[in-house]
């Protein structure tokens, strides 16, 4: 959206006026970055000053703690030092998750509630999402570790995406019925049919409902299955046509009068498409849509008030 795409005014928005912006048009947000690195305070507190009251943080939990293999270039100091002494980096340079320890996951989770307390603390806490590893499957010990994460982040709405299809279809009944039973969100998932896919059914498990659009390219979702490494575009590039947008938000709607919210999200992150679907997904839905001339008038007005001397 900022290198490819004209949502925002100007290239070269700082980071701050780019979430000032985003939050005119939208209500809620996804936070990617806290895959890579656990979210810190600091962050959360100024996020929480920067939008509006009743916008809302969705946040991806640390890929640690999601069975992803981690970025040895990137890890923090602090598991690092946690690491055993034998570890060593894979050929694409990262650390496999099965290298950890439980005090490393433990230290990962307490940094995640830490960073996680300032959006909570202000209402601005949506869901947090465990997009968990393709390679995880369906098992007594993923149960079991799913079933602990409420008990690890108290008072946290916990979202829970599976990407295998040992978890749907084939343990349907059972995945969510302990999904069901620990009071975890059950993420529907819009993407292109492929052997390894899960099912993309709606189902309510809590509350809060979750449906995640990732494109339908599957080209791109075909590449990665036979061993490739397509880039974000190939893989999750795409445009929904506003045919295959009414028939997801009727996916949602069906929901109405049984959850308390139900979240449409865009992970078809190619330039603007994800902003463009997202305004077609309001509209849809019967929601008002922000005027974009007004909304930039008042940014060129608070960007005048601010290099005033």
């Amino acid at each position: 959206m900022v290198d490819e795409g004209s949502f925002y005014p100007i290239k070269s928005m700082k980071a701050e006026e780019r979430l000032w912006w985003y939050s005119r048009f939208f209500d809620c947000v996804e936070v990617n970055s806290t895959f890579y690195a656990p979210l810190s305070a600091e962050n959360a507190v100024r996020w929480t000053k920067r939008t509006p009251p009743g916008f809302l943080f969705s946040v991806k939990a640390y890929a640690l703690l999601t069975g992803h293999h981690l970025d040895a270039d990137r890890l923090p100091p602090p598991l690092a030092a946690l690491l055993p002494a034998s570890a060593r980096p894979n050929a694409r340079g990262q650390l496999e998750n099965r290298v950890f320890g439980e005090d490393a996951r433990e230290w990962a989770f307490a940094a995640f509630r830490e960073g996680l307390q300032p959006l909570a603390d202000a209402g601005k806490l949506g869901y947090v999402l465990f997009q968990m590893a393709p390679w995880v499957k369906y098992g007594d010990r993923a149960l079991e570790y799913l079933a602990g994460l409420p008990a690890r982040l108290p008072g946290a709405t916990i979202a829970v995406e599976f990407r295998d299809a040992s978890w749907l279809p084939r343990h349907t009944e059972e995945t969510l019925a302990m999904l069901s039973a620990r009071g975890l969100a059950y993420v529907s998932v819009d993407a292109p049919r492929t052997p390894a896919s899960v099912d993309t059914a709606v189902a309510l498990t809590a509350p809060t409902a979750v449906i995640r659009l990732h494109g339908r390219n599957r080209e791109g979702f075909m590449k990665q299955l036979q061993g490739q490494a397509p880039s974000v575009a190939e893989k999750y590039g795409y445009l929904y046509d506003r045919a295959e947008l009414t028939g997801i938000v009727a996916r949602g709607r069906a929901l109405e009068g049984q959850a308390r919210r139900v979240y449409f999200k865009l992970n078809n992150n190619v330039g603007d498409a994800p902003a463009l679907n997202a305004d077609d997904i309001k509209e849809l839905l019967g929601l008002e849509t922000a005027d974009r001339a007004a909304v930039e008038q008042e940014w060129r007005s608070r960007r005048r008030a601010q290099t005033r001397p």
